[in-house]
């Protein structure tokens, strides 16, 4: 099973703060691990609690939700959702501007958030395992595929490849076969090139071309660990 998603709530107004707690501690994947009335008080919490994902209201006392973007600029920083019920353009942008992931309009649909919650703690994951096959040598349409997968596979060690190519299914207006096709396409140039990073991901002289599922679990152990193969 996947760890929860580690959520903080920053939201000064009480209502709105109790609503998103209560949504988050019935919501499947999530966890609230805090909440803030505030921005300073949101960074404390930021830095002792190590979140996965903030999800900021905009307008608050003392350090704002701008102020608060501003401030993790220079940190080890979480995934950031706004919240808010400031729906001008500009305000919009420059949230996204300071390193906002998305921005949600009040009052939220709690019914999509999870889906966005899981979306964006993939995205980190995903860029790795990108980083990782472009190191091998990997190109084409199974390189997003594939990293999307192992993203899924890292996150969730018992899910089936029709999960794992979900995403990338509904993103391409795909099929689960034509996903299928353009990773083993991809695996089997990886494998006839066999790149140092290649081999090193599959542990030896990986004599036998692997199957997607081979390929995919291998490198989202790597993601698991954290380290360059």
């Amino acid at each position: 099973m996947a760890a929860p998603i580690r959520v903080l709530v920053v939201e000064d107004d009480p209502s709105a703060r109790f609503l998103l707690a209560a949504a988050l501690e019935d919501m499947p994947g999530a966890d609230l691990c805090g909440t803030a009335a505030d921005g300073l008080e949101g960074l404390e919490l930021v830095e002792r609690l190590r979140p996965d994902v903030v999800l900021l209201d905009l307008i608050m006392p003392g350090l704002d939700g701008l102020g608060f973007l501003r401030a993790l600029a220079h940190r080890d920083r979480p995934a950031v959702v706004v919240t808010s019920q400031a729906c001008g353009q500009e305000v919009v942008r420059c949230a996204l501007r300071l390193g906002a992931s998305y921005y949600l309009v009040k009052p939220l649909n709690f019914q999509n958030l999870s889906a966005l919650l899981d979306s964006l703690c993939l995205r980190p994951l995903a860029g790795r395992a990108q980083a990782l096959l472009e190191a091998m040598g990997a190109q084409g349409r199974g390189l997003p595929a594939a990293a999307q997968a192992a993203a899924v596979l890292a996150r969730e060690r018992d899910a089936l490849l029709k999960q794992a190519y979900a995403a990338t299914i509904a993103a391409q207006g795909s099929s689960y076969a034509a996903v299928e096709k353009n990773i083993r396409h991809m695996v089997e140039k990886l494998h006839r090139a066999r790149s140092p990073e290649y081999l090193a991901l599959l542990g030896g002289a990986a004599e036998r071309r692997p199957s997607n599922l081979e390929f995919l679990r291998a490198l989202a152990r790597a993601l698991e660990a954290g380290e360059r193969p």
